[in-house]
Formats: structure tokens, sequence, C-alpha cells
């Protein structure tokens, strides 16, 4: 999974090992289908890249997670855990020279992040660099809402090594839950920290890490394994990550003008 390496990793060693479910098959024409999700949403998908300043770590990490474009100025959606840890983990992670690679630059663009939402496992950053024109970007606020199984497809971009080329996940809703907050839960191969969209390239959500506290953990280790193994396929509903956006960055916008 393209998350952040030690951290998330440290706080899922809680999770007991489980078999790993195999992607459910479309119905229809598999190949047309992905091809068209990844023409529609691969050029949306972005590389971000940063040094991971750990306090009280003797040597900082370079490190690379994905994002997604949400909006053409330039704004970028990341798991917040990916990028600055996991809450409740007693690590402080200070991200530092922070640069988007967007569709085929290999440079990076400059960055900063605007504001989190730890709860909801989201932050958003921007390009700080000048932008020639409107760049491609995923519209939550035009996403569709998801039904119980109802395939999911997630467009990965693979490393530099395979040229960063798209990469088409599949799974299905095999949950909807209402508490710690509203979520879908998905089977298949989906990951955090990645939109979710349907068959029709329509945004379903956003993948993000929901962890109960270390207790909470603790009290599940004689529970179904599979209700262990769902913490990092939870799916945050399109319309909650437009609201979620909204609310950031018009708090953001209030700051600034005090």
């Amino acid at each position: 999974m393209f998350v952040s390496t030690a951290i998330v990793c440290a706080a899922l060693a809680f999770v007991a090992p489980a078999p790993v479910t195999p992607a459910p098959a479309l119905t229809n024409n598999d190949g047309g289908v992905y091809e068209s999700v990844a023409e529609s949403v691969a050029p949306a998908i972005v590389a971000v890249k940063f040094v991971m300043a750990m306090e009280g770590a003797g040597e900082n990490q370079d490190n690379e997670i994905h994002g997604v474009l949400i909006d053409p100025s330039g704004i970028v959606l990341v798991s917040s855990a990916s990028m600055f840890g996991v809450e409740g983990m007693g690590m402080s992670i200070r991200p530092q020279e922070i640069k988007i690679l967007v569709g085929d630059d290999t440079a990076g663009l400059e960055a900063e992040v605007l504001v989190r939402d730890r709860e909801r496992d989201l932050a958003w950053l921007r390009i700080t660099e000048e932008i020639e024109s409107p760049l491609p970007a995923i519209d939550f606020a035009a996403g569709a809402e998801a039904s119980l199984g109802q395939t999911l497809l997630q467009v990965w971009k693979l490393d530099k090594f395979f040229d960063r080329a798209p990469y088409v996940s599949e799974g299905k809703v095999a949950s909807r839950v209402s508490k710690p907050r509203t979520l879908f839960i998905a089977s298949g191969e989906i990951t955090i920290g990645l939109p979710v969209v349907n068959v029709d390239g329509a945004p379903l959500g956003f993948g993000v890490l929901q962890l109960p506290t270390q207790e909470e953990m603790a009290a599940m280790s004689g529970s179904n394994m599979y209700s262990r193994m769902i913490f990092a396929r939870t799916i945050l509903p399109a319309a909650e990550v437009a609201e979620a956006t909204a609310q950031a960055l018009a708090t953001l916008d209030e700051d600034e003008e005090e």
C-alpha cells in the first residue's frame, strides 16, 4: 500500500494478521471500465514528497505518499496519518520541503500544509508555486452515494521504477457504519489516502484511517479477525469529504482575515 512507511504500519501492528480478500470481479467489460476510470481519475492523483522530521529521532527521512487534487488552483487532499503520523501513538512529525508531483513532472512543485482534520484523517495542502493552467481535480461535492455491495475502484500511481503508471484496484462496499462517524467499509484491494470511485468514475469517498484507542484495540483481541483488519479500509463518503473541505477552508480564510 502506498501509505507512509513505518508510521501507519506501527499503528496497524496491533491488528492480527488476516487472509487477503480477493478483489471481486466486475460483471461488465473490465478492460473498458478500468481504462475509462484510469483516464478520468489518474490525472488528479499526485505524489507528495517530503522530508519527515521526527522529534527525538536522529535523522530525517525522505518520504512519499499519494494525494489527490481537489481544486484546479492546486489544493491537494491527503491522509493526515500518512503525513503526520497516527494520533495517540506518541509521535511528533513535522513534514518539511513538501513537493507535489503532478502528471509527468519529476521535479515537483513546492507546497505547504493548509489545515488538518485529525479525527477524520484528512489534511489539505496547497501548491505555492505559480501554475500556468488549471490542474485536473476531483470534485467530491459532485460525488455519488455508495450502496452496500457496490463495486469500488481506486486509482493508484505506481512508483518511479514503473514510471508512475496508473494502477486500478477493486473492492466492494462491505459495510456501512455510523460510529465513530458515517463511514463505509471496503473489501478487496482498497487503501487509505486515495479517492474511491464507482464504475462511471464518480467519486464515492476517500480512504481514511480510523483507529480505536489503544485500550479499545486491546479489548478487541479476542473478537472476530475481520473486525480487526478493516481500519485501513474505512471510507469517508464523498459528501462528508466535501463538507469537511468546505469547513476547513472556510476556517482557514477566517484565520487569514484576522
